[in-house]
């Protein structure tokens, strides 16, 4: 059944379902355009009255209603011309005014609202003004015109006019009919009747107007037409639409068997290519496969190879064009070589390549469909080494923190057996480091999180030489220092009054609620030289304290005892009182009343100390520096004043006597230090080669140092601004072995970076944005345990599953040398179709062929014919049938080797009928210039006379015949 398209065919067939038989196809097409116009116009009035009733833009609500009603009203119009009488030069005036019409829609799309009345330049004359143009030309085609001119013939057919006879005749009975009539597909066919059948089409038509025009070109054409007569098999050389030359090889009844495999560009070629057939086609031998054969084909000057097997089903095909066919020879003896050797890369998601390049191995990270994401940034002397590399990447990448370049990070890592942790700014540079490293995990993300509440508002001080600093105890850690429990101390005594070293007793009644402050001499380097022993109500009463530690050791003398020792003093009521005390400053006994003179004490203690004979006898009468040795043997210093109260004490311990000395030596260098009250942390700057800072917060405890030197003092302030706002902002990454991070701004990267930030790889493929870029590392690191590491020495086969299963031979460097012809519907059929090529292959022999060689192959029904190849392999003629089998194509060519011996060759230059004999007699054919089977005769005749005479009769008959349909 011939068919244009099944869009045309069903519009057809629906038309004539619903409305009826067309008189032609611009019936069909006008119906159907005024429904979608129809459509279209509704559907606009429908959106505005809709939109318009709820709570829409109005604007845009007339704007999308307008264009959509007013094309819809143009193309009903449109389609009303079409369906009305007019003729050629109408339909193509309407179709102007059609086009004027949407230039119309598309001016008001593009005016309305900004350009229209009121708003913007306003062009609504000029928009109607253009579509009513186009709709009045629309119009005034079919109905203004023959209005004006009185002429409807301009642009509308006359009524009446035919070319057919009103009523039939006697005389009209005389002359042929041309009967058409329905197949059973539904398609139109036609005989031509004079007193009988004498012939009838070959192909169908679709339509009613097909068939018309069919039957109108063979009325036209059939009175020229020639006289051919064939009583054996003949090759019919014809010259195509296009100009190119064509043969066909015909049986003695007409049916063709074979024709040419390509086009001529001049007749020689064509007499030359059936000259060929018929020199070599009868003794050509027939090509026979056994197991698989390499075959070679020349395409475009280039020579490719092609594996099948004994069924010339293709089972793999060169990827590159050779030169010449001996080069496509050797690749495809290599192919097969290199095919059983190479492995199959089984990569699932993700997996490890090692290859070998110009300065060592390396590895790289491939995907499932064997795109490279990311490559090594070393090289490594063995593949071993890469190997082991790898091995060792592949199991801290699942666990892997994935960092952002361009966001703050604190970035905690592990070195040896410490926590550390380094802040990372937004220039990638590292600008603050731990202090020192810890076993305890938690005491950095403790650094990094007072870090980042404290550097926005800290200040920056540099202590010259040495500082007292007052400072809130609340920020003192449990057992810093500053705060170690008083049963270290000498003990006090509990006496409401006034602390040794200025600070006001704790039972004031406000005492709970204040904050109570401390003080500590430090030096430029962080070193304690002393601190307070109590704590203080208010920043005021620490630095009347520091004043009182001035005075009182500025006059203090030093006083050494190894064991226990008396002392007597005067307390602040003026009375007189002793007491015991250990080599610790421990108070082992006291007076427990008061004396009116020291002789009075003096005596009531000797009572005592002649149980104790050993114990030293202390006199004061000022504050002194007493050097003191623990239970540990370790030596201290503290300061008593002249009651024998503490007023200040060495923060460390030393290992020798002269150590402590040196030690309390260095409260009196620095006695006259400045004094500041230190409520909130600092950016401490000092220099040593180039300056640092470090980070210290109101309890002394530094968290953070600078990450790397400046060489003046002001450049460091200036970076500082950096530092507060990474500190603030950084969020926190405990960082392995193996980090991942994201960078870029348009696409979107990753790279893999160690411990210590140096690079270990780099994506070499990149992401549409953050999100994408995010997920893809997310599902490398999902599947980085389960990756395979593998090595391509000499090739290998890549699966790939885009467009169903199919697999590519490559080589290291992924250069494509073979692939499979066809897909598989899955993997495991796929791995079936490898392992046969793996048999095949080495085996497969070349197939040789002769000057020329018939081969039988299978097209994509599965159905056989036979074609004629010649020595380089190129195609020469084809099979016009096609067979169920190979068996039943190989007995039809023996029948065609015959009729290639036996055929004549007849050039077709203009219609002709041709004479056949058939099995039971004579048959005749109307053929056209391009060697097309026009019409037949519907029966056979007995002798080529009976044949002779209805041709003749259909010659003198058709050209005046009429036209009748027949459901």
């Amino acid at each position: 059944m011939a068919s244009r398209t099944d869009i045309h065919q069903n519009l057809f067939q629906l038309y004539e379902h619903y409305v009826g038989e067309p008189d032609s196809s611009k019936d069909v097409y006008g119906y159907w355009l005024f429904i979608v116009g129809y459509v279209i116009g509704a559907a606009g009035v429908a959106t505005f009255v809709v939109g318009y009733a709820g709570e829409g833009e109005p604007y845009t609500l007339i704007r999308a209603s307008g264009i959509t009603a007013a094309t819809g009203l143009a193309l009903c119009l449109f389609g009303i011309v079409l369906m009305l009488p007019v003729r050629k030069r109408g339909i193509q005036a309407s179709f102007v005014g059609l086009l004027v019409s949407f230039a119309g829609v598309g001016f008001f799309g593009w005016a309305y609202p900004n350009n229209w009345r009121e708003l913007g330049v306003d062009y609504s004359v000029e928009v109607i003004s253009v579509y009513t143009l186009g709709i009045g030309i629309i119009a005034g085609v079919t109905a203004l015109v023959p209005i004006l001119t009185g002429q409807r013939g301009m642009f509308v057919e006359e009524e009446g006019q035919t070319e057919d006879p009103p009523i039939l005749t006697g005389d009209a009975m005389e002359s042929a009919q041309f009967a058409a009539f329905r197949d059973d597909n539904g398609d139109w066919q036609w005989h031509v009747l004079h007193l009988e059948a004498l012939a009838q089409s070959t192909e169908s038509a679709v339509t009613r107007p097909e068939a018309t025009e069919g039957i109108e070109r063979v009325k036209s054409q059939i009175s020229s037409a020639g006289l051919m007569e064939l009583t054996t098999s003949a090759f019919r050389l014809y010259e195509d639409r296009d100009g190119t030359w064509q043969w066909t090889l015909a049986r003695d009844d007409g049916s063709i068997v074979g024709a040419c495999a390509g086009e001529f560009d001049e007749r020689d070629g064509a007499e030359e290519s059936v000259s060929f057939l018929k020199d070599e086609g009868p003794d050509a031998d027939v090509i026979e496969i056994e197991g698989a054969a390499f075959t070679y084909e020349e395409r475009r000057d280039k020579w490719y190879w092609q594996l099948v097997d004994d069924d010339r089903v293709p089972l793999a095909s060169s990827e590159t064009g050779h030169s010449t066919q001996e080069r496509a020879e050797e690749a495809a003896h290599t192919f097969a070589e290199r095919f059983d050797r190479a492995r199959v890369l089984d990569v699932e998601n993700v997996g490890v390549e090692l290859r070998e390049r110009a300065d060592g191995w390396s590895w790289r990270i491939v995907d499932a469909a064997d795109d490279v994401l990311a490559t090594s940034t070393d090289a490594f002397d063995s593949r071993r080494d890469a190997e082991e590399a790898a091995e060792a990447l592949l199991p801290e990448l699942e666990s892997a923190s994935v960092t952002v370049a361009g966001e703050p990070t604190y970035e905690l890592y592990e070195s040896g057996q410490e926590w550390r942790y380094r802040l990372v700014d937004e220039t990638e540079h590292v600008v603050a480091r731990s202090p020192e490293g810890t076993d305890d995990r938690l005491a950095v993300d403790t650094w990094t999180e007072r870090f980042g509440d404290n550097a926005a508002d800290a200040d920056v001080v540099e202590i010259d030489d040495a500082e007292y600093e007052v400072y809130p105890a609340a920020d003192v850690d449990t057992g810093s220092a500053a705060s170690t429990p008083d049963d270290d101390l000498p003990a006090a005594i509990e006496e409401p009054e006034p602390a040794a070293d200025g600070g006001t007793a704790v039972d004031a009644p406000d005492a709970e609620d204040a904050s109570p402050w401390h003080w500590r001499l430090v030096t430029d380097d962080r070193d304690v030289v002393a601190a307070s022993t109590e704590p203080h109500p208010d920043a005021e009463s620490a630095t009347d304290a520091i004043e009182r530690v001035r005075q009182q050791a500025s006059e203090a003398e030093l006083i050494e005892f190894e064991n226990a020792a008396f002392q007597v003093y005067e307390a602040d009521s003026g009375e007189w009182r002793w007491r015991l005390i250990d080599e610790d400053g421990n108070v082992l006994a006291d007076s427990g009343a008061e004396h009116t003179s020291r002789g009075e004490a003096a005596e009531a203690m000797m009572t005592l100390k002649e149980q104790a004979p050993e114990a030293e006898l202390l006199e004061i009468e000022t504050a002194a520096f007493e050097l003191f040795v623990n239970e540990d043997d370790e030596w201290g210093w503290r300061l008593i004043d002249e009651a024998g109260k503490l007023v200040a004490e060495d923060p460390a311990t030393h290992p020798t006597r002269g150590a402590a000395r040196q030690a309390m030596n260095r409260l009196l260098e620095h006695l006259d230090s400045d004094v500041r009250t230190m409520d909130r942390a600092i950016f401490q700057p000092y220099a040593t080669e180039d300056w640092h800072w470090r980070f210290v917060l109101p309890s002394g405890e530094t968290v953070a140092v600078d990450g790397e030197a400046h060489p003046t003092r002001d450049e460091l302030v200036d970076s500082l601004e950096d530092v507060r706002t990474a500190a603030v902002s950084a969020r926190r990454h405990t960082i392995g072995d193996v980090s991942i991070q994201l960078y870029g701004t348009d696409e979107w990267r990753f790279r893999l970076l160690d411990r210590d930030r140096e690079e270990i790889a780099d994506a070499t493929v990149s992401y549409a944005d953050r999100e994408v870029a995010m997920d893809g590392v997310e599902d490398l690191k999902r599947h980085a345990g389960d990756a395979p590491i593998f090595a391509i020495e000499d090739a290998a086969i890549r699966v790939d599953d885009a467009d169903g299963w199919s697999w590519e031979l490559v080589d290291a460097e992924r250069t494509v040398i073979a692939e499979a012809v066809d897909s598989e519907p899955d993997r495991e059929t796929l791995l079936e179709a490898i392992e046969e090529v793996r048999q095949l292959a080495p085996m497969a022999g070349r197939v040789d062929f002769d000057v020329a060689s018939f081969e039988l192959v299978a097209d994509e029904e599965d159905r056989w014919q036979w074609r004629l190849i010649d020595e380089d392999g190129r195609t020469v003629a084809t099979g016009s049938e096609t067979h169920e089998t190979a068996d039943d194509a190989r007995d039809a060519l023996a029948d065609v080797r015959g009729l290639i011996e036996s055929a004549s060759i007849l050039e077709i230059d203009s219609v002709s009928f041709e004479l056949h004999t058939a099995e039971d007699g004579w048959v005749w054919q109307l053929i056209d210039e391009y060697g097309a089977t026009m019409a037949e005769s519907t029966q056979t005749y007995e002798n080529r006379t009976e044949a002779r005479e209805a041709m003749n009769d259909v010659k003198a008959q058709a050209p005046d015949g009429w036209i009748t349909f027949t459901e």
